[in-house]
Protein backbone atom coordinates (compact mmCIF):
# COMPACT_ATOMS: atom_id res chain seq x y z
CA UNK A 1 0.00 0.00 0.00
CA UNK A 2 1.11 3.53 -0.75
CA UNK A 3 1.68 5.70 2.28
CA UNK A 4 -0.41 8.86 2.39
CA UNK A 5 1.54 12.04 1.76
CA UNK A 6 0.19 15.08 3.61
CA UNK A 7 0.33 18.53 2.01
CA UNK A 8 -0.68 22.10 2.92
CA UNK A 9 -4.36 21.31 2.36
CA UNK A 10 -4.17 18.59 5.07
CA UNK A 11 -2.74 20.94 7.70
CA UNK A 12 -4.52 23.79 9.48
CA UNK A 13 -1.90 26.29 10.58
CA UNK A 14 -4.69 28.26 12.27
CA UNK A 15 -4.45 25.76 15.15
CA UNK A 16 -1.16 27.43 16.12
CA UNK A 17 -2.43 31.02 16.07
CA UNK A 18 -2.25 32.61 19.49
CA UNK A 19 0.08 29.90 20.74
CA UNK A 20 3.73 30.33 21.65
CA UNK A 21 6.21 27.89 20.14
CA UNK A 22 9.39 27.43 22.15
CA UNK A 23 12.41 26.32 20.13
CA UNK A 24 15.01 24.83 22.47
CA UNK A 25 18.43 25.35 20.91
CA UNK A 26 19.62 27.48 18.00
CA UNK A 27 21.89 25.16 16.04
CA UNK A 28 21.37 24.48 12.34
CA UNK A 29 17.90 22.92 12.79
CA UNK A 30 16.92 25.37 15.54
CA UNK A 31 17.64 28.33 13.27
CA UNK A 32 15.64 26.85 10.40
CA UNK A 33 12.66 25.91 12.58
CA UNK A 34 12.56 29.27 14.39
CA UNK A 35 12.97 31.45 11.30
CA UNK A 36 10.55 29.48 9.12
CA UNK A 37 7.85 29.44 11.81
CA UNK A 38 8.31 33.18 12.41
CA UNK A 39 8.05 33.88 8.67
CA UNK A 40 4.85 31.80 8.61
CA UNK A 41 3.38 34.33 11.06
CA UNK A 42 3.72 32.26 14.22
CA UNK A 43 4.88 33.36 17.66
CA UNK A 44 8.31 31.90 18.41
CA UNK A 45 10.51 32.04 21.50
CA UNK A 46 14.04 30.62 21.47
CA UNK A 47 15.27 28.89 24.64
CA UNK A 48 19.01 29.18 25.26
CA UNK A 49 21.45 28.93 28.15
CA UNK A 50 21.97 32.38 29.66
CA UNK A 51 25.61 32.34 28.51
CA UNK A 52 24.83 31.14 24.97
CA UNK A 53 26.80 32.86 22.21
CA UNK A 54 23.76 32.45 19.94
CA UNK A 55 21.74 35.16 21.72
CA UNK A 56 23.01 37.90 19.43
CA UNK A 57 22.24 35.84 16.34
CA UNK A 58 18.70 35.24 17.59
CA UNK A 59 18.18 38.98 18.03
CA UNK A 60 19.60 39.70 14.56
CA UNK A 61 17.05 37.29 13.08
CA UNK A 62 14.27 39.34 14.70
CA UNK A 63 13.53 36.62 17.24
CA UNK A 64 13.33 36.69 21.03
CA UNK A 65 15.54 34.55 23.25
CA UNK A 66 14.98 33.60 26.87
CA UNK A 67 16.34 30.97 29.22
CA UNK A 68 15.31 27.37 28.58
CA UNK A 69 13.27 27.39 31.83
CA UNK A 70 11.38 30.57 30.96
CA UNK A 71 10.81 29.46 27.38
CA UNK A 72 9.38 26.12 28.55
CA UNK A 73 7.08 27.94 30.98
CA UNK A 74 5.82 30.50 28.45
CA UNK A 75 5.37 28.09 25.51
CA UNK A 76 2.37 25.97 24.54
CA UNK A 77 4.52 23.89 22.19
CA UNK A 78 8.11 23.02 23.08
CA UNK A 79 10.39 21.72 20.31
CA UNK A 80 13.63 20.06 21.44
CA UNK A 81 16.42 20.92 19.02
CA UNK A 82 19.53 20.48 21.11
CA UNK A 83 21.78 17.42 20.53
CA UNK A 84 20.17 14.09 21.51
CA UNK A 85 22.82 13.37 24.15
CA UNK A 86 22.01 16.61 26.03
CA UNK A 87 18.23 16.38 25.83
CA UNK A 88 17.54 14.10 28.80
CA UNK A 89 19.48 16.29 31.18
CA UNK A 90 18.10 19.61 29.93
CA UNK A 91 14.57 18.19 29.93
CA UNK A 92 14.84 16.95 33.53
CA UNK A 93 16.35 20.18 34.88
CA UNK A 94 14.73 22.91 32.85
CA UNK A 95 11.66 21.67 31.01
CA UNK A 96 9.95 18.96 33.07
CA UNK A 97 8.73 21.46 35.74
CA UNK A 98 6.84 23.36 33.00
CA UNK A 99 5.19 20.33 31.40
CA UNK A 100 1.64 20.97 32.57
CA UNK A 101 -1.49 19.44 31.06
CA UNK A 102 -2.38 20.72 27.61
CA UNK A 103 1.15 21.42 26.41
CA UNK A 104 2.87 19.75 23.45
CA UNK A 105 6.41 18.39 23.59
CA UNK A 106 7.97 17.96 20.15
CA UNK A 107 11.10 16.40 18.74
CA UNK A 108 12.86 16.31 15.38
CA UNK A 109 14.21 12.82 16.12
CA UNK A 110 12.65 9.94 18.05
CA UNK A 111 15.73 8.84 20.00
CA UNK A 112 15.04 10.19 23.51
CA UNK A 113 11.40 9.09 23.57
CA UNK A 114 12.04 5.70 21.97
CA UNK A 115 14.85 4.90 24.43
CA UNK A 116 12.97 6.47 27.35
CA UNK A 117 15.64 9.02 28.16
CA UNK A 118 12.69 11.43 28.41
CA UNK A 119 9.36 10.26 29.82
CA UNK A 120 6.82 13.10 29.61
CA UNK A 121 3.70 13.18 31.80
CA UNK A 122 0.60 11.45 30.37
CA UNK A 123 -1.24 14.80 30.24
CA UNK A 124 0.82 16.31 27.40
CA UNK A 125 0.94 15.63 23.67
CA UNK A 126 4.22 14.23 22.38
CA UNK A 127 4.97 14.35 18.68
CA UNK A 128 7.74 14.62 16.13
CA UNK A 129 8.36 16.55 12.93
CA UNK A 130 11.63 15.41 11.38
CA UNK A 131 12.68 17.27 8.23
CA UNK A 132 14.75 15.14 5.90
CA UNK A 133 17.38 17.82 5.18
CA UNK A 134 20.09 19.72 7.03
CA UNK A 135 18.96 23.00 8.62
CA UNK A 136 20.49 25.46 6.12
CA UNK A 137 18.75 23.67 3.22
CA UNK A 138 15.43 23.61 5.10
CA UNK A 139 15.74 27.38 5.51
CA UNK A 140 16.84 28.08 1.94
CA UNK A 141 14.10 26.01 0.31
CA UNK A 142 11.48 27.63 2.55
CA UNK A 143 12.75 31.09 1.50
CA UNK A 144 12.47 30.02 -2.15
CA UNK A 145 8.81 29.11 -1.66
CA UNK A 146 9.31 25.35 -1.71
CA UNK A 147 9.84 23.03 1.24
CA UNK A 148 11.70 19.96 2.39
CA UNK A 149 9.90 16.66 2.96
CA UNK A 150 9.52 15.50 6.54
CA UNK A 151 8.32 12.62 8.67
CA UNK A 152 5.86 13.15 11.51
CA UNK A 153 4.74 10.91 14.33
CA UNK A 154 2.57 11.03 17.42
CA UNK A 155 3.79 9.24 20.52
CA UNK A 156 1.16 10.50 22.94
CA UNK A 157 -2.17 12.15 22.17
CA UNK A 158 -3.51 13.61 25.42
CA UNK A 159 -5.53 16.40 23.78
CA UNK A 160 -7.03 14.44 20.90
CA UNK A 161 -5.36 16.99 18.60
CA UNK A 162 -1.71 15.88 18.62
CA UNK A 163 -1.79 14.83 14.96
CA UNK A 164 -3.38 18.08 13.77
CA UNK A 165 -0.86 20.08 15.83
CA UNK A 166 2.09 18.18 14.36
CA UNK A 167 0.78 18.72 10.82
CA UNK A 168 0.18 22.42 11.53
CA UNK A 169 3.76 22.70 12.80
CA UNK A 170 5.06 20.89 9.69
CA UNK A 171 3.15 23.41 7.60
CA UNK A 172 4.62 26.36 9.51
CA UNK A 173 8.07 24.96 8.74
CA UNK A 174 7.22 24.66 5.04
CA UNK A 175 7.41 20.85 5.05
CA UNK A 176 3.84 20.21 3.85
CA UNK A 177 4.70 22.12 0.66
CA UNK A 178 6.94 19.17 -0.25
CA UNK A 179 4.94 16.51 1.58
CA UNK A 180 5.11 14.79 4.96
CA UNK A 181 4.72 11.10 5.76
CA UNK A 182 3.43 9.61 8.99
CA UNK A 183 5.72 7.21 10.85
CA UNK A 184 6.33 6.11 14.46
CA UNK A 185 9.02 7.19 16.90
CA UNK A 186 10.46 3.66 16.88
CA UNK A 187 10.63 3.44 13.12
CA UNK A 188 12.13 6.92 12.67
CA UNK A 189 14.75 6.29 15.36
CA UNK A 190 15.81 2.93 13.99
CA UNK A 191 15.90 3.94 10.31
CA UNK A 192 17.76 7.12 11.22
CA UNK A 193 20.38 5.23 13.22
CA UNK A 194 20.85 2.70 10.44
CA UNK A 195 20.93 5.51 7.88
CA UNK A 196 23.74 7.25 9.71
Amino acid sequence: IMAKVYHDSDADQGLLQGKTIGIIGYGSQGKAHAQNLKDSGLKVLVGLRSDSPSRQEVAQAGLTADTVEATAKKSDIIMMLIPDVAQGDVYAKSIAPAMVAGKTLMFAHGFNIHYQQIVPPRTVDVSMVAPKSPGPLVRRLYSEGVGTPALFAVHQDASGKARQTALAYARGRGCTRAGVLETTFAEETETDLFGE
